[in-house]
């Protein structure tokens, strides 16, 4: 099983990279709000997009910013 980023190092603000589930592709973004912690399958966000999913990569500053796709 892949190891993703603890809950506690996710911060609203930060830039990563999430999982949209349901064979969506993977999408990097600001992060909005952290939804739910406690999860071994990846912290749950909601990014500033609107894009909701789990947390698979904390990407460096600046890494990810420009269109997304919806």
């Amino acid at each position: 099983m892949p190891e993703y980023p603890r809950p506690k190092e996710v911060k609203k603000g930060m830039t990563v990279e999430i999982d949209q589930g349901h064979g969506k592709e993977p999408i990097k973004g600001e992060v909005g709000v952290v939804i739910g912690e406690a999860d071994p399958n990846g912290t749950e966000v909601k990014l500033k997009s609107g894009a909701e999913g789990r947390v698979r990569e904390i990407l460096p500053e600046g890494e990810g910013s420009g269109p997304q796709p919806t």
